[in-house]
């Protein structure tokens, strides 16, 4: 596409995506988010002159008015970009919290200007006018911490790079328009290649090492699992067959297989809660470790600890209930005559 039709084709485009039926809404950027992908650059306020170097770098994006309804991103003041935002108008921004709070001190951004360093010059580009600020949200990955980021007009960029984005968001499953998508752009170009993602593939793919370590994690410890319950439960069957004298002359005394049941249950209780004691101590010294592993959870949660703490248990109560269960079919005359 041509560099002087690209605005139009880009716009001729979205029209055609919007026709499409099952289509809620659509968007287009530079950049889509958990892409993996940046753009970076030096902002300049007049309230930012001590900021250098990293501290002073903004994730750039430029965007059509489309992209933050689709995203359903929360515009917390100001406005969205509309069409009279165009090359003759004045250029405008609309800023996360972050880069509100970091470069505008103390001051509420909206009316304000920030300029963007052009290139390795060091010159400044022009002032830029915020007219919108959103809430922060990720950029490139979902883990990373929360960066100061300015959106642009798509329709005020003076140059556009090889690609572009559109986001749809729909009403039916994605894959089922991907076809219907082909033939919108093809109708307007037919030479423009494609290529088709979605957002959970995107933070999927970005947190597929956590994801393996989770599976690993979890295959590893159902494994521990099975291995614990297989060891508690010889164990007790073990004690069991040590006391069997003792529970047949409590039975031939008068006892009741209830009562035998609840004696070998308390041993395993007791110790079940050393267990989980010393489990839980030994997870909480190793949050250090654990922190760098997870994503989204603390490695304190109190939920996950109750939720293990209770797996454990019952599978050492089921481990220690089936000798236990076995220690009150004990016959007392087969004791006795043995004794």
């Amino acid at each position: 596409v041509p560099p002087d039709k690209q605005l139009s084709t880009y716009q001729e485009i979205g029209e055609r995506l919007r026709a499409l039926p099952g289509v809620v809404s659509v968007g287009r950027s530079k950049l889509t988010p958990i892409s993996g992908t940046f753009w970076n650059n030096t902002i300049h306020t007049r309230w930012s002159d001590r900021l250098s170097g990293d501290a002073a770098l903004a994730s750039l994006n430029y965007i059509s008015p489309g992209y933050i309804p689709t995203l359903r991103m929360t515009l917390l003041s100001g406005r969205n970009f509309n069409e009279d935002d165009t090359k003759a108008a004045p250029p405008v921004a609309i800023i996360n919290q972050t880069l509100a709070r970091r470069f505008f001190p103390h001051l509420n951004a909206m009316g304000r200007t920030l300029q963007v360093e052009v290139g390795a010059s060091g010159k400044l580009g022009p002032r830029i006018e915020v007219v919108g600020i959103v809430r922060d949200a990720k950029y490139g990955s979902v883990r990373e911490e929360t960066h100061p980021t300015a959106f642009f007009p798509a329709a005020q960029i003076s140059r556009y790079t090889d690609q572009d984005s559109f986001e749809l968001r729909t009403a039916v499953p994605p894959s089922a328009l991907i076809s219907a998508v082909q033939a919108a752009v093809g109708s307007v170009n037919k030479q423009i290649p494609l290529e088709f993602h979605t957002l959970t593939e995107q933070v999927n793919d970005s947190i597929s090492q956590e994801r393996v370590l989770a599976l690993l994690s979890g295959f590893f410890g159902a494994l521990a699992l099975l291995i614990a319950m297989i060891g508690l439960c010889g164990t007790f069957n073990y004690l069991v067959t040590q006391r069997q004298s003792e529970f047949g002359i409590r039975m031939a005394l008068g006892a009741q297989r209830g009562s035998i049941l609840r004696l070998v249950m308390r041993e395993v209780v007791g110790v079940l809660a050393i267990g989980v004691a010393i489990g839980v101590c030994m997870s909480l010294a190793a949050t250090r470790l654990l922190q760098q592993m997870l994503f989204g959870l603390g490695a304190r949660d109190p939920l996950t600890l109750l939720v293990a703490s209770g797996l454990l248990a019952g599978a050492a109560l089921l481990a220690g209930y089936l000798p236990a269960r076995r220690a009150t079919k004990v016959d007392p005359m087969v004791t006795l005559r043995h004794e």
